[in-house]
This record gives C-alpha cells, structure tokens and sequence, in this order.
C-alpha cells in the first residue's frame, strides 16, 4: 500500500453550517467544552493498554445520538495535543465526515477495501495534526468488506503513520458493521444520547460488542441537561451493565449550553 497526502483544504469553517461551526472543537470553544474533551482525551491515554498508535472505534446504540461529531472532537482533542492523528469514517452507508471538512469521498475507505486502489489517499483538514479517510463511494456491501483481510492491512499500515486512530462506524444496534473491529482495536467508546437513547437499546449495544470480545473503554453521554437547562458531556468508565444507568462514572460532568 501507499499513502498519498492531499493538500491541506483550503475550506474553511465558513463552509460548515453554523451549527457544526459551535460543535467541532477548536481554540475559540468555550472553555468547559475543551475541558470535557481534555478529561475524555486523558481517559482514552490511559486505556490505550500500550498502543503505540491506539484505534478507537467510536459507536452508539441507535442514529441521531451524536456519534460522529464526538468522533471528530476526539479525534480534534488528540490532535491538538499534537499527536498525528487519523480520522477514519466506515459508516460506508451513511458518509458525514466528508462533509464536515469539504473533502471529496473519492478513493475512500470502500475503494481500498474493496481492492479497487492500492493507494492510500489521506486528506489534511484544516485543523494541525488531523487528517481524515474518508468512506467513499457507498458500496453494496459494507459489512463484508470491513470484515476482510484487508481492513486488518489498512490498520496495520496506517498504525505505522499516525500516533493514533479514531474509526466512526455506524450505530451498533442498526448493522453489524461496528462488529468488525472488535479484535482489530484497542477499544470502542459508546456515545449515547440523553432522552433519546434507551436503556435496553444500550444493553443491546454492549452484549452485541462483548459477545464477540470486544473492549469497551467507555461511554460518552451526550447532551445531558441539568434543572437549570445547562446541556453537558459526560464521560465513564465501563464497569458492567446494570439495569438503569448507574454503570456511569459520572466524574467529568462539564456544563455548556448551545445558542
């Protein structure tokens, strides 16, 4: 395989939609915002078990929890800390990421996992540090080609490239695609939502991944909202399954509203 760098994008955030402009992370955020990635950033380092170059899977239980922009403010907060960081979007059925950055799809993950390139061709966003794969062209089967020797080459290779690796997948609960990377990462990180993700939805998820040994290092609860209409992240450990939330460490609770 090769890795080919495009050019940084010269979009910038002006071409983001005003509400992806308050959510990606950067220096102008406010500061409990970078605190509550900083706190996760610091989890994640410690649950990277001795990775040179750590993968996260990043997953939710069902869509619309906000999966993929705490994908791309993980991968930001690592990236910030300057570690050479690689954003990976596999969600080949519903592609995003592309979007968010102002980066064409062409020769993504789905056209290197399907053989139809050898070349591996990164994009550098407009944030130090980050670049991003994207999916591709939607393929007419993604599970089977995430589930292929060659998604194991692609890790292994980029592994060699980046100090870490951050993988946004579908929901869980929706396509087995997620499933894929349960003994090809260091861990998956659970994003639910508040009032939207339920708690069978999310037992679901986590026997789905532990039934094919997979390591969940931890979840990340999004858009919490306290008496006084303060939304906040909120990231644990996993500790097992209960029946109602109480297998959260709630210790990095950061208050932030969105205007």
């Amino acid at each position: 395989m090769a890795l080919g760098m495009k050019k940084k994008n010269e979009n910038k955030a002006s071409h983001f939609t005003k509400d992806d402009q308050k959510k990606i992370l950067c220096q102008a955020s406010p500061f409990v915002v970078k605190e509550a990635y900083s706190s996760i950033r610091t989890n994640l380092l410690f649950s990277q078990q001795g990775d040179e170059c750590p993968v996260f899977v990043v997953t939710s239980p069902t869509a619309n929890n906000g999966k993929s922009i705490n994908s791309v403010n993980m991968a930001v907060s690592f990236a910030q800390m300057g570690k050479k960081t690689l954003l990976i979007d596999s969600d080949m059925r519903n592609p995003t990421l592309h979007r968010l950055f102002s980066i064409p799809v062409k020769n993504g993950l789905s056209e290197i996992l399907a053989g139809l390139t050898d070349s591996i061709t990164v994009s550098k966003t407009e944030i130090e540090n980050l670049s991003l794969l994207t999916a591709g062209k939607i393929p007419p089967n993604p599970s089977e080609l995430l589930a292929s020797e060659r998604t194991d080459k692609l890790l292994a290779f980029v592994k060699q490239h980046y100090d870490c690796v951050f993988i946004d997948t579908p929901p869980v609960n929706l396509v087995t695609d997620p499933t894929a990377f349960a003994t090809k990462s260091t861990g998956y990180i659970m994003v639910i939502k508040s009032g939207v993700t339920d708690t069978q939805s999310t037992k679901r998820a986590v026997d789905a991944l532990q039934s094919l040994g997979a390591n969940i290092v931890g979840f990340v609860l999004n858009d919490a909202m306290e008496t006084n209409g303060m939304k906040y992240y909120s990231y644990g450990k996993y500790r097992g399954y209960k029946s109602k939330y109480g297998y959260y460490n709630y210790n990095y609770n950061y208050n932030y509203t969105y205007k």
